[in-house]
């Protein structure tokens, strides 16, 4: 396990003044089905009544997408995986784009979240973020963006972040706040 050196705080504390958002935190706010739905939009609630600026990332909303498409192709074709009923029609997500297409325009439409991109050497720093918190692709191209923009809170249940030195997690996933609780 990584060490731990970013500081984690719960969905209660105090707000910073800029946070990102990762796919982890949009995908359980977004779905009432997801096992930490409640939290997240207790907190998305509470970021969008403060002065908070949120930024989601083009890279962050490709991955909800894709999440919650294998979500629903799941939970409506049980029997089967994601692949096969894709690779079999692809015209199966249809159904699904109204609801991603709703919930993102929604994302555009509040005034305090701003949707962001990457940059020409946003790869090249994710590299750097690979090789100096030994994070996963996606994970380095997301502090990446963080970094690029000067955001330092992301919101989060991604235990992976909590090696990145100088940044704040918010998050409701239990195992990360044990993580961060003194011994």
């Amino acid at each position: 396990m990584n060490k731990l050196t970013a500081t984690i705080l719960d969905f209660a504390a105090p707000l910073p003044s800029l946070i990102y958002w990762d796919a982890s935190f949009i995908v359980n706010f977004s779905h009432a089905a997801s096992p930490f739905h409640l939290a997240c939009s207790f907190f998305a609630q509470r970021l969008k009544t403060s002065s908070t600026v949120s930024f989601v990332s083009a890279l962050a909303l490709d991955e909800t997408w894709f999440t919650l498409l294998q979500i629903f192709i799941q939970r409506d074709y049980p029997s089967r995986k994601f692949w096969r009923v894709y690779a079999s029609d692809s015209k199966v997500i249809a159904p699904y784009l109204y609801e991603l297409e709703s919930f993102t325009q929604e994302l555009y439409d509040d005034p305090q979240i701003r949707i962001i991109g990457t940059r020409r050497n946003s790869p090249l720093e994710a590299l750097q973020n690979m090789r100096q918190f030994h994070l996963l692709p996606r994970d380095a191209m997301h502090l990446a963006i963080m970094r690029q923009h000067q955001i330092p809170a992301i919101a989060t249940l991604d235990a992976d972040f909590q090696s990145v030195e100088g940044i704040t997690i918010f998050t409701c996933n239990p195992n990360l706040l044990n993580a961060s609780s003194p011994a």
